[in-house]
């Protein structure tokens, strides 16, 4: 078996990370290997399951060195080099590599992948109408479409159509190592939305027990804060501090910013103070360029304009899960009416809507702002 493909094989059992970086690294000392984009593509996307990150990095700027004029090898080199900045949280880097790949019309064989990271990145920055217009042009079929309708629905406030999609995934792929896709936890997570705490608790129990077998660290700490997200008591505050001292050592900053603000905000449904815990989410989040995460780990203050008390609660209303019409016949007023307050909300905030009002964290008093 040639070494590329013992890497891929390694990576898709999820086990025996140090065996498939060994082999990973036969197949990119092999010639013949370095100068074949698929066999390249299948060690460079070994390494970065296994968190070899800085190694990727240096073999893909070397191979777009040896190959110039090679299409082929730069758009499999190319899409490698985003996944790496993505896993860094160098958002912006990723998003111009794959806004590249898909305006020169990636090869046909990566082209499925570059648009399933670019829905991603896009839904996971806050933007789903963009997220949902990538998807749209595709016009494609296969797997990874099921994941990135997946990742759009449940961005768009449709966990109930993120589920099936995250499970018809699974079913479809039979992806066992987190570190290519975490489809469970994503699973978790809409499941948990969705109001079924007992699968949101067993589709993250499976992946952390398959991040266990793989061993790498991100990998590990997504894994667990899933498991934190749908736990309750001392349980939940465990995991989220394992999952953040695991998200630290494997450098992955975009998920680090998530987790500390879940776990900020975790610790204030229990009355705890968290008000450090948001300020290094919001500093990790502003390191990265993540607007929308550090509105949500509290970029509103005393000092922003206040709202009005009726519009403090028609954004607790929306904030608790109610529709326009709901909350229009909880207040006695018009949907038209609720929909102008909401629309100063918006603007006062500097949210892009509901979504982002249903995340945010506000350090404004009871009287101006929402309650924690």
């Amino acid at each position: 078996m040639r070494a590329c493909e013992l890497a891929t094989g390694l990576v898709a059992a999820g086990e025996n990370w140090v065996d498939a970086v060994g082999a990973a690294e036969r197949a990119l000392a092999d010639p013949g290997c370095r100068a074949s984009a698929p066999c390249v593509s299948k060690a460079l996307g070994a390494l970065v399951c296994a968190g070899e990150l800085v190694v990727a990095d240096a073999h893909s700027i070397a191979l777009l060195d040896e190959s110039p004029g090679d299409r082929a090898m730069a758009e499999h080199v190319l899409l490698v080099r985003a996944q790496v900045a993505r896993r860094t949280g160098d958002l912006a880097r990723c998003a111009a590599l794959l806004e590249a790949l898909r305006d020169n019309g990636s090869e046909d064989e990566i082209r499925p992948e570059v648009l399933f990271w670019s829905v991603e990145l896009l839904a996971a920055l806050g933007e789903p109408r963009a997220a949902g217009a990538v998807l749209r042009g595709y016009g494609g079929s296969g797997a990874l479409l099921l994941a990135a309708e997946a990742v759009v629905a449940m961005a768009s406030g449709r966990p109930e159509d993120a589920l099936t999609g995250h499970l018809a995934f699974g079913q479809a792929t039979g992806v066992a190592n987190p570190a290519v896709l975490p489809w469970r936890s994503w699973a978790s997570r809409a499941a948990l939305a969705c109001g079924d705490t007992g699968q949101a608790r067993r589709l993250a129990a499976e992946e952390h027990a398959a991040a266990c077998r793989w061993g790498e660290p991100r990998a590990l700490g997504s894994s667990l804060a899933a498991v934190a997200a749908c736990s309750s008591g001392g349980e939940a505050l465990v995991a989220y501090e394992r999952a953040i001292r695991l998200l630290e050592l494997a450098h992955a900053r975009a998920e680090l910013a998530h987790v500390l603000c879940d776990y900020a905000d975790h610790l204030t449904a229990q009355g705890k103070q968290a008000a450090e815990i948001y300020g290094r989410a919001r500093a990790t989040a502003l390191d990265i360029g993540h607007d929308a995460l550090v509105r949500r780990c509290g970029i509103v203050r005393g000092d922003g304009p206040a709202l009005t008390p009726v519009e403090t609660e028609v954004a607790r209303l929306v904030r608790a899960g109610l529709a326009n019409r709901e909350v229009a016949a909880r207040l006695a007023m018009a949907t038209r009416t609720v929909e102008l307050h909401l629309t100063r909300v918006y603007r006062k905030l500097g949210l892009s809507g509901r979504r982002e009002l249903r995340t945010l964290r506000t350090h404004r008093g009871a009287s101006d702002g929402f309650p924690a």
